[in-house]
């Protein structure tokens, strides 16, 4: 085992009391999925715009979930978490070409919201390759470098299944990511972010240096170790950062993996307070809909459901669905740890 798998394993061991506490433990996991949906949907509107942008348009902030999501899909960000939530509960094992199948369908049924490498990934898997090979194609083709956030963004559920397993964890959380996000970055920062939040999970708060001497023990085993000491460094930033420091509205990386990492670890550090952490993600600009859905699913986890204003949960659809999944990945993860 090595060091992430330790502090995942260590928190659930150490967070016995919040097990003993079921009631406890079930908001947390209706509040991470839940989260994720109302952090989306509140910024859904702001996508890719600056904060002044958005303090010019909403007269100020963006408070509110816009009431017409009632009536709209889920956005990618929550849909593809709900897909996940259901590959992990189907079998023990993640299977990637299962997974990357139900990925096809949702981009055919409707695909609000998918991003372009997402797209190219699923057009190669609907062509019949595979679907590591698939995600490798298009990594490759865009000459090594691309490394979106649409994994990390989806992440959540892995860390709901597994929260009580380290190994599971860290394995099935790389493993989600690189089905479509083939790039190292990429499956490690999906990793990191699970870590974070089973620990959150388990009641206890994310010790970043240690998660950073995890991933350099990591790129100490692997020959891509420059690439993943960019995910150390992005770690290391987040300690002491104020959310300015994380500037999510520039356009130069507002869809970067590492850029949603950390704001999954910023929001780990937060107080208890949902409503005013995720507004003030989204209100930073940028990928607002997906940091406000990472920021959600942390701080969700924190919270638990009742943290989560009622009035944005009653602008999101199907929330019934959210609150059943929870509560079938919290079982799951209770006989897993039996």
């Amino acid at each position: 085992q090595g060091i992430l798998e330790i502090l995942v394993d260590e928190a659930a061991a150490g967070g016995a009391a919040a097990d003993a506490d079921a009631a406890l433990l079930e908001k947390k996991y209706r509040g991470v999925l839940l989260g994720i949906g109302a952090g989306n949907a509140l910024g859904i509107p702001a996508e890719g715009q600056s904060r002044h942008a958005i303090r010019r348009h909403w007269r100020d902030r963006l408070t509110e979930v816009d009431p017409a999501e009632r009536d709209r899909p889920w956005d990618d960000d929550l849909a593809q978490s709900a897909l996940l939530a259901e590959a992990l509960l189907r079998a023990e094992e993640l299977k990637p070409d299962l997974l990357a199948h139900e990925f096809v369908e949702w981009k055919q049924r409707n695909g609000r919201g998918i991003g372009v490498l997402m797209s190219d990934v699923l057009a190669e898997v609907e062509s019949g390759n595979p679907a590591l090979d698939a995600a490798r194609l298009v990594w490759e083709r865009s000459g090594w470098s691309t490394a979106g956030n649409g994994a990390v963004m989806r992440c959540a559920p892995v860390a709901l299944r597994w929260r009580a397993s380290g190994t599971r964890l860290v394995q099935t959380a790389a493993t989600s990511a690189a089905v479509t996000h083939y790039d190292l970055r990429c499956q490690w920062s999906t990793v990191v972010v699970d870590v974070a939040l089973a620990m959150v999970l388990s009641g206890v708060t994310p010790d970043l240096e240690q998660i950073a001497k995890g991933m350099e023990e990591v790129g100490g085993k692997d020959v891509q170790a420059a690439v993943l000491q960019q995910v150390v460094e992005a770690v290391r930033s987040v300690e002491g950062a104020s959310l300015d420091d994380l500037e999510l509205d520039d356009p130069m990386d507002m869809g970067y993996t590492l850029k949603a990492m950390r704001v999954a670890l910023w929001a780990s550090h937060q107080g208890e307070d949902f409503e005013a952490t995720v507004t003030d993600v989204v209100n930073a600009g940028g990928d607002t809909d997906t940091n406000g859905a990472v920021a959600g699913a942390l701080v969700g986890a924190r919270t638990g459901i009742d943290g989560i204003p009622y009035r944005w949960l009653e602008n999101i659809p199907r929330t019934d669905e959210l609150v059943a999944l929870a509560d079938r990945l919290l079982e799951a993860s209770q006989a897993s740890s039996r």
